[in-house]
């Protein structure tokens, strides 16, 4: 049996043309439209995933860190840090939210996969020191150095030890996806290439008994933006992330799916209630 539990690390708001870019916006548009924007989001939250399979559990992203609220953590000379804002308290980190479960966040995983490196999906590495770490080797080559802690990665505050498993979908193909990682032998939890909010993101599918979980991350930040085609504002290659889009509408028709993208509160009601994609 396959079970997949919704884990909240916390809370992050953002500004609307975040959330939601204008269609008639480019790469550099968007960014603009952000700092220039004075409505914010109401608090979303920060997800991570536990999926339980007969070959072990497996964790998706890590969630964000209180230390978000230590002076200098995050570094003042980026401007973007403060067009979001991140709230986590110590025991909303996933270690914490993992041991409530009774579970050893050290130990008692088979693996922790990162759909991408930003921030707030790898905020809780720190608590898996003895794990598997699976990660897209496309978007790690971004996410490190200068141009990583420019584009919403912190590298600079990844545990020392971390070295992931950098891999390449160049598996199988799922559907509409044509290519895959398979994370487990059986094949039913697989990354799939999903770029556009950044390069080299991945997505992961759940394929269950009865149900297929697509775990988005951020490749869309809700469900009506993905049924409206609508990619956000902080992608570098609008047509490569709609394109996104429309591959994970269709490959969510062809099957009973529930969407659980990383920062959206109504994913938590879909996978209470088993609400499917439509």
């Amino acid at each position: 049996m396959i079970k997949v539990t919704a884990i909240e690390t916390g809370k992050a708001r953002m500004k609307t043309a975040q959330q939601t870019g204008s269609d008639q916006r480019g790469a550099v548009g968007r960014k603009i439209d952000i700092f220039r924007d004075r409505n914010w989001v109401d608090p979303l939250p920060i997800l991570c995933f536990l999926v339980e399979h007969p070959e072990g559990r497996f964790l998706i992203d890590t969630g964000d860190t209180w230390r978000n609220s230590v002076p200098g953590y995050l570094p003042g000379w980026n401007p973007f840090y403060k067009q979001v804002s991140i709230r986590v308290a110590p025991n909303e980190e996933v270690g914490p939210r993992l041991a409530a479960m009774g579970l050893d966040p050290a130990r008692d995983l088979s693996a922790v996969v990162l759909t991408h490196f930003h921030h707030d999906h790898t905020g809780g590495l720190d608590h898996f020191p003895h794990n598997r770490i699976i990660g897209p080797k496309a978007n790690y080559a971004i996410s490190t150095g200068l141009r990583g802690m420019m584009t919403g990665c912190l590298p600079q505050r990844w545990p020392v030890w971390l070295k992931p498993e950098l891999v390449e979908t160049d598996g199988p193909g799922i559907g509409p996806f044509s290519q895959s990682f398979p994370i487990t032998r059986d094949g039913r939890i697989a990354l799939v290439p999903t770029p556009g909010h950044v390069a080299g993101h991945c997505s992961v599918i759940v394929r269950g008994d009865d149900m297929t979980y697509f775990l988005a991350g951020d490749a869309t930040y809700s469900q009506e933006n993905l049924l409206a085609g609508r990619t956000d504002g902080v992608t570098n290659d609008p047509a490569l992330a709609r394109e996104t889009l429309r591959k994970i509408r269709e490959f969510c028709a062809m099957q009973p799916t529930i969407l659980l993208p990383a920062h959206n509160r109504d994913g938590l009601r879909r996978l209470e209630q088993r609400e499917v994609f439509a």
